[in-house]
């Protein structure tokens, strides 16, 4: 699955999940712009990509922000010319609002929770969408992968150990169905658009999550982080408000990885408007 020659624009991949994803597309040939908050993520992750021998163009701020989004898409096209795949990255924003505390204005902290869950895991993938649409039009040919969550997919059980706040749920449950309406309208113009729901990983947000329930939760207090975590990836706390996991293997960034290059490949040119989970199992729907 070459991808040699091809431009590829990634959103939010200082780290993690998006960082794997932007190593694996440059090793399959891949240019790249890339994004990140952080600009030393950026520039670090853009120097290790350049190593690898594709050319790289980092754009690091918040892409949120459309002046930002605007640049990356005018920094891809002044460098290469072309667009050719979009991996929406970007999400979370879960944790605004939750130090709010305003006694004058009760609905303050639910505000700044949805508006920033909606910012990162629904406005910026979509205005990434709207920015790139029309050079794929015109040149007739595009791939969409956006980023979503087992938290958008109905089969996702209710975790009462780990509570899932609704403004998550909600909002990668939208970006499920907007790659389907998308799907729908620019299929004619030979563009597909597909969407990744990727199982747990011991990236940032577990490793904070492990870390609060081993600290905090009596059943799982004192015990080591990570051991947790795989305990949580391999269905051992199946039946304890945790989901079986039936395939018993941890997920890694890699997993998730693999299946973007699949849909950003050739070999994906019939796929369109669909949800892929990468979970082991864990959601059947």
């Amino acid at each position: 699955m070459k991808l040699d020659g091809k431009v590829s624009l990634i959103s939010a991949c200082g780290r993690g999940i998006g960082k794997e994803v932007a190593l694996t597309l440059a090793r399959q040939g891949s240019n790249l712009v890339i994004n990140s908050f952080s600009e030393k993520n950026t520039q670090a992750l853009a120097k290790e990509l350049e190593v690898l021998g594709v050319k790289v163009v980092a754009v690091a701020g918040d892409i949120t922000k459309s002046a930002v989004i605007l640049e990356m898409v005018a920094a891809a096209i002044d460098a290469f010319g072309k667009i050719d795949i979009l991996v929406n990255n970007v999400g979370g924003g879960d944790d605004a609002g939750h130090d709010i505390d305003d006694k004058d204005n009760p609905l303050a902290k639910a505000e700044a929770m949805w508006d920033g869950s909606y910012a990162h895991s629904l406005k910026a993938p979509v205005l990434m969408c709207e920015a790139v649409l029309p050079h794929f039009i015109e040149k007739k040919s595009g791939k969409i992968i956006n980023m979503s969550s087992l938290a958008g997919r109905p089969g996702m059980p209710h975790i009462d150990m780990v509570p899932i706040p609704a403004f998550y749920h909600s909002m990668k449950a939208g970006l499920i169905r907007y790659t389907q309406l998308l799907a729908d309208q620019v299929g004619p113009h030979n563009i597909n658009v597909n969407a990744i729901c990727p199982g747990i990983i011991y990236t940032d947000g577990w490793v904070q999550l492990a870390e609060g329930m081993v600290k905090h939760h009596p059943r799982y207090k004192g015990e080591d982080p990570r051991e947790w975590f795989l305990g949580v990836a391999k269905g051992r706390y199946a039946g304890e408000g945790m989901p079986q996991t039936p395939m018993r293997r941890e997920q890694t960034t890699e997993d998730i990885a693999e299946a973007v290059l699949f849909l950003a490949s050739d070999a994906a040119a019939n796929i369109t408007g669909q949800t892929l989970n990468i979970d082991g199992g864990m959601v059947k729907d």
